[in-house]
């Protein structure tokens, strides 16, 4: 991937879709930046962010929802379950519909541990939306609320292909 696939250059004025999102897609990648350098003061690994993650968007799941949102194997999905719960970062319980299926939830934990770390980011936002009248604050949410759920939407097709069926990668 070159800087070219995810931006054109400065932004000038925001004039077609495709720089509007080229500029959510940079957006996403100094977001995702910030989110772990959050998750990275939890001292776990990257598919265990991606699980606090998860359940944090998503709520309370059985192990098998969170591991067909991670891509490990149902083994490892449980190792990892097994760690996150060693640092109280989840616990298990049995579901309240069928004994056999444990859920997820996240314990007060991490975000007990991530609150000092994003409260410079909460309180900058806040004077970052002082700028913008209730109108403009509408169209942020929904143009926000749209692309969350277009990423749920492709995230979920791209889960459920196979590996055979991903491009083939160029070898170095």
């Amino acid at each position: 991937m070159t800087n070219d696939t995810l931006s054109t250059g400065p932004v000038t004025g925001l004039s077609t879709t495709s720089e509007t999102a080229t500029e959510t897609g940079r957006m996403s990648v100094a977001l995702s930046g910030l989110f772990a350098q959050w998750l990275r003061g939890l001292t776990i690994n990257a598919h265990e962010r991606l699980a606090i993650a998860h359940l944090w968007e998503h709520g309370s799941m059985t192990m098998s929802e969170l591991g067909a949102r991670i891509p490990l194997s149902r083994a490892a999905i449980t190792a990892l379950t097994d760690r996150l719960e060693a640092l109280n970062y989840v616990v298990r319980t049995p579901d309240a519909h069928d004994r056999r299926r444990t859920v997820l939830s996240l314990t007060e934990r991490p975000g007990t541990l991530i609150a000092p770390l994003s409260r410079s980011w909460n309180d900058s936002v806040e004077v970052f939306e002082q700028g913008f009248d209730a109108d403009e604050l509408r169209i942020i949410a929904r143009w926000t609320t749209g692309l969350k759920d277009i990423a749920h939407k492709e995230s979920a097709t791209l889960r459920a292909r196979r590996d055979e069926e991903l491009p083939d990668l160029p070898t170095i």
